[in-house]
């Protein structure tokens, strides 16, 4: 079998046509110069033409063996030169021209960085990149991102490493110099990319958040030192975007608590040490119990100390926000069935809200738990809105047509624009607290609060206003014309079996008011 498949290799070889060509010619030739008698035996030029014949034959092996090796040498140079283009394709990002990823953290663990004293690692991403791919499309997207390399690429002269680490993420590794300051590198990007875009004849604004991060590379390795650039990108983006910042420690030890609270937040999910305390909203005109809103608690003596912000904001980065909000509105809902008419108000962090199947698993919890849909209603941030407008109007008009009502929450702090705002029906405003500080203390802030009301109910919205603390204040909210009322003044965040028992004692005496005669003269409800 194995002399079988080696002869058929040799019948394939392309040279076997040379030699075959060869002998054939050979034999010729020595049949021609041995000379053959008449009685059949061979003459005596045969020794001479047996001579010719090898001598034809040897020669006809070499020159095929040789064309042989010339051709796999050829197909070897092809091979390489393939290969190497390979190479070069594997470790470009082909939308820049710059490095990718994998080749950047290559580069990261190349032993040729211990020959540098010094080095500093940029990290950026661009400010805004959403904005432009929601509004021009993501062929513009792409465009300024190539326009962005090509800025960074003229900024940064002479780098180990530069590369689109993926979507608006570069990074850059230069070595230490000293005359030019690694802040300077990175106020020189805030500059370039700060600088306006022509985008197919769109004048377009973004920005730069720059982490940067030094180090020794005997004592910290590129990994690490890309890891300290990041979180100082994100210590940037916290501080006013638009700038870059310098790793320290206190950077790490915040990411290291961040860490920490990671960790306790999956083993509280798990060992079910969350609550919902449950803080009443009353009818401005007549003081009766309308709805309320699920606020979450923790009952792990780790996270004790941790904001419900915090604890929120974490969650959203490690992406536990889902599995949380899910058990939220499957706790608020059941609330709501023991609450029998009264809704309850979840919040609904953007990271939930964005997520492909956000309708859906809200219309699963709804038919889970039995509850009527209009018994539920979602607060939203002005956020929610401007990141996709498209997307949120789509997902809110869904959850209006099954009854579920939502509200824009904090309305006022962000971006509080009017041209937004067009775009989407939504059943109710709710007033940031903030407002309150100087109510009544200053005639603008009241005007400000009435104009907001009476926008709202414009667009057949109903207003809340958060933050209510004092009787003075619920009362003048209601003449201003304010529909709900939320504050420690109504009523504490409490359990559901203390609302159930505030609730019984609130309907039995309404709400106390010192002027009954101010009842009904506020804005009719929606």
């Amino acid at each position: 079998m194995r002399l079988s498949r080696s002869y058929d290799r040799l019948r394939s070889a392309p040279w076997r046509w040379t030699l075959g060509a060869a002998l054939t010619g050979a034999l010729a030739a020595g049949g021609i110069g041995a000379g053959i008698d008449a009685g059949g035996g061979i003459g005596a030029g045969a020794a001479g033409g047996a001579g010719t014949c090898a001598a034809v034959v040897l020669t006809a092996a070499f020159c095929a063996l040789v064309s042989e090796a010339l051709r796999h040498r050829a197909l070897a140079r092809t091979l390489a030169t393939g290969n190497a283009r390979l190479r070069v394709l594997l470790d470009v990002d082909h939308l820049t021209g710059l490095m990718n990823r994998t080749a950047f953290h290559n580069a990261l663990e190349d032993r040729g960085l211990l020959d540098h004293d010094m080095l500093v690692v940029l990290f950026f991403d661009l400010d805004r990149f959403k904005d432009v791919n929601d509004t021009l499309g993501h062929k513009a997207g792409d465009d300024l991102l190539r326009k962005v390399a090509e800025r960074v690429r003229r900024t940064i002269r002479h780098p180990i490493a530069l590369a689109r680490l993926g979507g608006d993420e570069f990074a850059a590794v230069l070595p230490w110099r000293h005359e030019v300051s690694p802040e300077e590198h990175a106020e020189s990007i805030v500059a370039a990319v700060g600088e306006p875009f022509d985008l197919g004849g769109t004048r377009v604004e973004v920005g730069a958040s720059v982490g940067l991060a030094i180090g020794d590379p005997t004592r910290l390795d590129g990994t690490e030192l890309l890891r300290r650039a990041d979180l100082a990108m994100y210590a940037a983006k916290a501080a006013s975007r638009g700038c870059y910042r310098v790793f320290d420690d206190a950077m790490d030890r915040r990411e290291m608590r961040e860490s920490s609270v990671r960790v306790e937040l999956g083993r509280a999910m798990i060992e079910n040490q969350f609550s919902l305390h449950y803080q009443p909203l009353v009818d401005a005109r007549s003081g009766a119990f309308s709805s309320a809103e699920a606020l979450l608690r923790s009952q792990s003596p780790a996270l004790r100390d941790i904001s419900p912000f915090a604890l929120i904001a974490t969650a959203e980065a490690s992406g536990q926000i889902i599995a949380l909000t899910d058990w939220t509105i499957e706790t608020a809902l059941a609330a709501a069935a023991r609450l029998e008419n009264a809704p309850i108000a979840v919040n609904i962090s953007p990271v939930y809200f964005r997520h492909p199947d956000f309708v859906s698993r809200v219309v699963d919890q709804l038919l889970a738990a039995r509850v009527r849909p209009e018994l539920l209603k979602v607060e939203i941030t002005e956020g929610v809105l401007i990141d996709n407008l498209e997307s949120a109007r789509h997902s809110i008009d869904r959850l209006r047509e099954m009854g579920v009502r939502v509200f824009l929450d904090d309305f006022g702090t962000g971006y509080s624009s009017l041209s937004y705002l067009q775009h989407f029906e939504l059943d109710g405003l709710k007033l940031d607290k903030s407002f309150l500080r100087s109510v009544g203390d200053r005639r603008k802030t009241n005007q400000i609060i009435r104009s907001m009301i009476d926008f709202g109910h414009s667009l057949d919205m109903r207003v809340v206003v958060e933050g209510v603390e004092s009787d003075w204040q619920a009362r003048l909210l209601q003449m201003l014309g304010c529909d709900l009322l939320q504050g420690y003044e109504i009523g504490m965040p409490m359990p559901l079996d203390d609302l159930i028992a505030w609730r019984a004692a609130h309907d039995s005496a309404l709400w106390r008011n010192p002027h009954p005669a101010l009842r009904g003269t506020g804005a009719a409800a929606a």
